[in-house]
């Protein structure tokens, strides 16, 4: 059994836990955070009978096999480069780095460490993104060749003037946040399912609140709701986006994001368009995923082959929790669990660790840090993209 350290109290964090358990190849038996008292009630709450303040006691035990960092941006690098010093392997939250040179920082680390490291790209543990990429992959079949990719993500807890949170802050978020906080789940989603990379981008970036209320403790989670009170903060940082997209394949795309659409929890929407068929995915109803021709509409549902995880029959062939039957709805916590499971998999089985970026003809077990890499790769070239104003080349 793998020992396990995560980094960070916030919302990921338990999340993480939860998912490593149920995995069945680790236990996590310390939580690190910047505050003592709060790691300890986050300890405590969780069953985790260690806590800390100081980073450097998850680095200095050799106990630890595995680190979890679920921090705000800012530290990723940090924390990714010291964990993998250290001999850890390690699971960081995305974007991997508020930059590209951070990027390419954490990914150098990783080459040298020898050491296993995956970026949680959570919506690619959900079975019918699974079962969506398989369809996309069969090429000349049920969809055919891809002419679109489509989709949103958006949100409202950020839509009133009083919400407030450190993505907001550019010095602790970066300077994107709706691109680089979700635009990065569509880029790495819509990548993962197409099997196709874009190439290119021609973004439209917004701020709709450029006056922000912060009232005292706010920001330490995410959809901690608003305040009526507070100093009022001037914001840079984008409320939405709206960003064309170009394939390597010669498909064309488009997405629209935000954080401020009223009435709108977590609107994730991957749409992919071929000359036979065009399928559609929803993170809010995740069990199903529609496909449409031109002569008729259907829905697809999970089925037992769709699982990533443990056997539904619960023969204890894989280890963990078993992926629960069809009929009986799996969701966010499900997709941590069956994310993080080939990850702990290869590393208790030996296999060599994957840095690259997925490639289609040699897809790595888990998002890779070159996965995550490309993703910060978009969030810079949309940004410039609106500055600019004007298509922007990914780097290859």
């Amino acid at each position: 059994m793998l020992r396990v350290a995560v980094i960070g109290t916030g919302f990921v964090g338990p999340f993480h836990v939860d998912a490593v358990r149920r995995g069945g190849y680790g236990e996590v038996t310390l939580i690190a955070g910047s505050d003592a008292g709060r790691a300890a009630e986050r300890a405590r709450a969780l069953g985790v009978h260690r806590s800390t303040a100081n980073v450097a006691d998850v680095f200095g035990d050799p106990a630890i096999d595995v680190v979890h960092v679920c921090t705000p941006n800012v530290s990723h690098v940090d924390l990714t480069e010291r964990a993998l010093a250290a001999g850890k392997h390690v699971v960081v939250e995305k974007p991997v780095a508020m930059d590209l040179d951070g990027a390419h920082r954490s990914l150098r680390a990783a080459r040298a460490s020898g050491r296993h490291a995956m970026v949680a790209f959570t919506y690619r543990g959900y079975p019918m993104v699974r079962r969506a990429r398989a369809i996309v992959a069969a090429g000349a079949g049920e969809l055919g060749a891809l002419r679109l990719a489509r989709g949103q993500y958006i949100q409202d807890w950020l839509s009133d003037p009083g919400a407030y949170n450190w993505r907001v802050d550019p010095a602790i978020g970066g300077t994107s946040r709706a691109v680089a906080d979700i635009g990065s789940h569509w880029f790495d989603t819509t990548e993962f399912v197409s099997g196709q990379r874009v190439e290119a981008v021609f973004a439209d970036l917004a701020t709709f609140i450029p006056i922000r209320r912060r009232s005292a403790g706010s920001g330490a989670l995410a959809f901690g709701g608003s305040s009526a009170d507070g100093e009022e903060v001037a914001i840079a940082s984008e409320d939405a986006a709206t960003i064309l997209v170009r394939m390597i394949g010669g498909a064309r795309g488009a997405c629209v994001l935000s954080q401020v659409s009223t009435g709108w929890k977590n609107g994730f929407e991957v749409a992919l368009d071929g000359e036979r068929a065009s399928l559609v995915w929803a993170q809010e109803d995740p069990e199903r995923l529609w496909v449409r021709t031109k002569d008729a509409a259907r829905t697809m549902q999970r089925a037992a082959g769709d699982t990533a995880g443990a056997d539904a029959a619960g023969t204890g062939a894989v280890p963990g929790v078993p992926s629960l039957p069809a009929g009986h709805p799996e969701g966010y916590a499900e997709a941590f669990r069956d994310l993080f499971r080939p990850f702990y998999r290869a590393i208790v089985e030996g296999d060599p660790p994957r840095y690259a970026a997925s490639d289609p003809g040699d897809e790595a077990p888990y998002p890779t840090l070159g996965d995550g890499l490309r993703a910060v790769a978009f969030v810079e070239a949309a940004l410039r993209s609106s500055r600019e104003g004007r298509w922007v080349d990914l780097p290859d």
